[in-house]
């Protein structure tokens, strides 16, 4: 990878730990509540929308965990045991063993039910949280949860788990999806990491072959959404696939590969997955990733959500070494281009969603996407190290002037503060 690919990579991970987290981190936690608010708007003020849910929490948990163990600015990892118990004071259900699916903003039960999205979720943020402050309640629940869902969300004779349950734990008819499963392969394949379990890495297994015999259809390279109850595209809506699933997938299974020292694995697989994203899920006039798109590449929804970015920059790192070396370069400096002109501002400030010709779509920020540009550039800037690069002499200088600007910056806003305090 060039010089200038590496240096923005490493400009991003330095603006995001010094600066963006650090603002994500004052504004998204909730005094009133120990948990985090669902959405921001303006001025990173909190934008009340009636509900609270468990997804938000979990992943704002890992991102701050994770966060804490690297070198940032400001202090999180103080504060990580009151959020982690708030979360489960607040959702955990120890009569059935569920996690609620919302609170409203009172931090009131909301909505009872369990959702298999949310609770992947769950997992996968202890698994961060633990690595950060090893405690051993988060290995438990985060265990018992794996538990709840091969027992509760199972289907008999059909591949596979449900999508939700309700409160007496019956299965809640809904129209089927690879994005729940997906993410609870992300999950497992962390805790395995974690915490080298098993059952875990059974559980990564078992939908990696779903995955193979369901969602992706390889002689038309089509990763399905939505199912029929035996996972049979939708009548309705499997000709409706989405490119950020595509480079989600192209990270997972060359995780799973990389777990399961077979490094090469899936790279048949990955490559055709990247290759067809890269090429219609790209749009050539505007930049930007397209939202939906047919198996054929027309393009359904023409908005571009912010999360693909991520997804897509990691994807491109990993394949740099079985794919077009060169175009994957020029394509990441065209993603991290529009990523930084159209998407984040230095402050922290992000645009959710974007027109097609990227204009503003939206004016608030969900709590969830902190997860996708976090984790998306930093596992993009540990491939990049990974491969044996360092910093440039010229980034490096750079980096080093940012850290020192964003320090003093920090000193002179906490003398203020103290001053204010004293007058």
């Amino acid at each position: 990878m060039n010089h200038s690919t590496h240096t923005n990579v490493e400009y991003l991970a330095q603006r995001l730990l010094q600066r963006w987290v650090v603002k994500w981190y004052d504004a998204f936690p909730d005094p009133a509540t120990g948990g985090f608010y669902e959405r921001l708007g303006k001025g990173f003020k909190p934008r009340y929308v009636g509900n609270r849910r468990l997804l938000t929490q979990c992943r704002q948990l890992a991102i701050y965990s994770h966060a804490s163990r690297q070198r940032m600015g400001g202090n999180v990892k103080s504060r990580l045991k009151d959020h982690y118990e708030a979360m489960v004071r607040s959702y955990y259900v120890p009569e059935t063993g569920g996690w609620r699916f919302s609170l409203n903003d009172e931090g009131q039960p909301d909505d009872n039910t369990y959702d298999l999205y949310s609770l992947t979720f769950v997992i996968f943020g202890l698994s961060h949280y633990y690595r950060a402050t090893n405690d051993d309640r988060a290995r438990d629940h985060a265990h018992n949860m794996l538990q709840f869902i091969k027992a509760r969300f199972a289907m008999p004779g059909l591949p596979g788990f449900a999508e939700a349950i309700d409160e007496n734990l019956n299965v809640i008819p809904r129209m089927r999806r690879q994005n729940p499963h997906m993410h609870l392969l992300e999950a497992c394949l962390f805790a395995e990491d974690t915490w080298g379990d098993q059952a875990y890495a059974d559980m990564a297994d078992q939908l990696v072959d779903l995955f193979y015999k369901f969602f992706y259809i390889a002689d038309r390279n089509m990763l399905c959404e939505f199912f029929t109850d035996d996972l049979k595209p939708d009548p309705g809506k499997g000709h409706r696939v989405e490119p950020g699933h595509y480079f989600e997938w192209v990270w997972l299974l060359k995780k799973h590969a990389m777990m399961r020292n077979e490094p090469a694995r899936h790279d048949k697989v990955c490559h055709e997955l990247l290759t067809w994203a890269n090429k219609y899920g790209w749009d050539n006039v505007y930049g930007g990733i397209y939202d939906v798109l047919t198996p054929e590449g027309v393009v359904l929804t023409d908005t571009k959500r912010i999360w693909p970015f991520a997804e897509a920059l990691k994807a491109n790192a990993l394949m740099i070494d079985t794919s077009d070396r060169d175009e994957i370069k020029a394509r990441m400096r065209q993603m991290v281009n529009v990523f930084r002109e159209h998407y984040m501002q230095e402050r922290g400030f992000w645009v959710e969603w974007l027109n097609r010709d990227l204009s503003p779509a939206t004016d608030y920020m969900p709590g969830t996407t902190p997860y996708h540009v976090y984790f998306g550039i930093m596992e993009t800037r540990a491939v990049i190290h990974g491969r044996g690069h360092s910093v440039s002499l010229r980034s490096g200088v750079g980096v080093r002037v940012y850290t020192w600007r964003r320090a003093l910056s920090s000193g002179f806003r906490n003398m203020k503060k103290k001053l204010s305090l004293q007058g």
